[in-house]
């Protein structure tokens, strides 16, 4: 006979007991494994910011890198102006820095720079610049092709007083203009010095040569002009690699000088080695019928830096044809009376 004290199994505590332990060791386990996965996502992304910064070091490196080494130039004593046409060729960026006294220096001349020149650096780079406000000296103002009251204006501005004033036959000026000043713009000089200026008085009457502008032209121009006036010019070549081969680099006299067949006229020519490179181009440009006389200036960017390898008084309905031996990627800017007309890219 069975005893009603015999223990009977209780399956409903026993189910409890084991979601109790089951409870306890998810407790025990569960933060663990969330910390590791957590500690996993943070390393992950730890690990991405580096892979982005070095990433991005390396793209900046690399790009700073691939800018050439230039020679930061000597800026003392030059005007803003001066100072951002020098440096523009060279990707050479300007700022100014502060202004002082400086009893040596006109107003806006720069007296400081940082870095200083002769250093070396990489393109993109900031030069620096302080200025002078003002001494016992100024600048000489340009005020070549101005009529005579504009430049009058111009020197009284600057702290000027006029000066002589002559008047020459000119094919390279209109009439009543300023061809030469004496001093010469920007150079500097005490308060009310005098500046002499002398004006064209226009084309020469009928009979009288005036010795033209050949400088960055072809020598066979200079020779069929020569020619005709039954001149014989002294011819000298010089080695450059600035001019194409046949350019005439200097003349003797100097444009708008009045000449006989007795003059002693000469041309330095650039070298004619016969070793041309290939890289010879021409920029071509047409000016406009019934413009009257111009003044043309080319300029030439490549890998040289930017200069001038044309400027000349020109004629209405002239075609202007340069010879230009690029380096590298070339654009032409061409100035008609210093306006900008256009700019191309040189095949």
């Amino acid at each position: 006979m069975a005893s009603n004290d015999s223990p009977i199994p209780d399956k409903t505590s026993k189910a409890n007991a084991g979601s109790s332990r089951v409870a306890a060791l998810t407790a025990r386990v569960g933060p663990r494994g969330g910390g590791r996965r957590w500690t996993g996502f943070a390393a992950l992304f730890v690990a991405a910011l580096l892979a982005t910064a070095l990433g991005l070091q390396w793209a900046v490196t690399g790009l700073l890198h691939s800018r050439k080494v230039v020679v930061v130039p000597d800026l003392t004593g030059k005007t803003l102006e001066q100072a951002l046409d020098i440096l523009s060729p060279l990707q050479l960026a300007l700022s100014k820095e502060a202004v002082q006294f400086d009893e040596n220096s006109p107003p806006g001349a720069i007296v400081r720079q940082a870095p200083p020149a002769e250093l070396r650096v990489r393109e993109g780079k900031i030069i620096r610049v302080t200025l002078s406000s003002g001494g016992q000296v100024v600048f000489v103002p340009d005020v070549i092709g101005v009529t005579l009251t504009e430049a009058q204006n111009r020197l009284r501005s600057g702290g000027l007083s006029l000066g002589a004033v002559s008047q020459i036959y000119s094919g390279q000026h209109p009439a009543g203009t300023v061809m030469e000043q004496t001093p010469l713009a920007s150079a500097v000089v005490p308060p009310n010095a005098m500046v002499d200026l002398k004006l064209s008085k226009g084309l020469p009457p009928e009979g009288m040569s005036l010795m033209p502008d050949f400088v960055n032209q072809s020598i066979t121009q200079a020779r069929q002009w020569a020619e005709e006036r039954k001149i014989a010019p002294e011819i000298k070549e010089e080695m450059t690699t600035v001019f194409l081969p046949g350019v005439v680099i200097r003349q003797f006299p100097a444009p708008d000088t009045a000449v006989t067949e007795k003059t002693a006229i000469s041309f330095v020519v650039a070298f004619s080695s016969g070793t041309l490179d290939g890289t010879a181009r021409s920029v071509r440009y047409q000016l406009p019928s019934g413009s009257g006389s111009v003044r043309v200036r080319v300029l030439l960017r490549d890998d040289l830096g930017e200069r001038e390898v044309f400027s000349s008084v020109q004629g209405s309905g002239t075609l202007v044809d340069v010879p230009v031996s690029p380096q590298g990627a070339a654009r032409a800017h061409i100035f008609i009376n210093g306006v900008l007309v256009e700019e191309r890219e040189i095949q």
